[in-house]
């Protein structure tokens, strides 16, 4: 589940993306209640500079844990004779697959 970490998430490294230290953190702590205390901080990358293109909703997608992902909701009002430009509206869609490093 943890392809990209430069070692085992184990014998007290430290995750440079969300800062878990394995064998202390997760000792208090569900690894569910780590993720979402990670993403109430706002899920910011932890160590250095986070990868090109780095997304943490894309990240957890790709995880397979989605139902993690924050539920953005927007109110959109447009006047009577507003046009939608649907391929404007299906970038946004596609922004959403954005490579994850």
């Amino acid at each position: 589940m943890y392809p990209r970490l430069p070692y085992p998430p184990r014998a007290y490294h430290i995750c440079p993306c969300c800062s878990t230290e394995f064998g202390n953190d997760d000792a208090d702590h569900t690894v569910e209640q780590l993720r979402e205390m990670w993403i109430a901080g706002g899920a910011n990358w932890f160590f250095g500079r986070a990868p090109e293109h780095w997304n943490p909703w894309i990240q957890l997608i790709r995880a397979g844990l989605a139902a993690w992902v924050p539920q953005f909701t927007t109110s959109l009002k447009l006047q009577s004779d507003a046009q939608v430009d649907l391929m404007t509206t299906r970038n946004l869609v596609d922004a959403s697959r954005l490579r994850v490093a």
